[in-house]
């Protein structure tokens, strides 16, 4: 695989995270969000590629640095839920979106452009269904 098509991967899962970032109505978030999906692609697409441009043998598991993505989530995604003065569980929806990014991400570094783009208009309808709804309900 060239190297323009892994770059590719990589922007494309930036440009996803930005979007889906910019729901949150905050620049710095959009940012974080576009970041970790491009982290996602870039460790995706280095786990899946890394013994094949070395000419090594096939000894390793693939996955398992990809993984670790999940596991670096968890610890970033607990720092975005608190609890607010009020007593109301903040951040979760958040926290979520961006998991859900970093996985998207994923799907773009491993060349699975059609899931990833699926999901992201699936998020996209979504979000425009639960924002018609709150209208709605008020």
């Amino acid at each position: 695989m060239s190297m323009e098509i892994g770059l590719g991967r990589i922007i494309l899962a930036g440009v996803v995270g930005f979007l889906i970032g910019l729901t949150t109505r905050k620049i710095t978030k959009a940012r974080l969000f576009s970041m970790v999906a491009m982290g996602a692609a870039l460790t995706t697409y280095i786990s899946s590629q890394y013994f094949t441009v070395l000419s090594i043998t096939w000894y390793a598991d693939p996955g398992r640095l990809s993984a670790q993505i999940i596991v670096a989530l968890g610890f970033i995604g607990s720092g975005l839920i608190w609890i607010s003065p009020e007593k109301k569980v903040e951040g979760l929806s958040t926290a979520a979106a961006l998991w859900l990014t970093a996985i998207v991400g994923m799907a773009f570094g491993a060349g699975l452009t059609n899931i990833g783009e699926s999901v992201i208009i699936f998020m996209a309808v979504y979000y425009l269904v639960q924002k018609l709804l709150a209208k709605i309900s008020r």
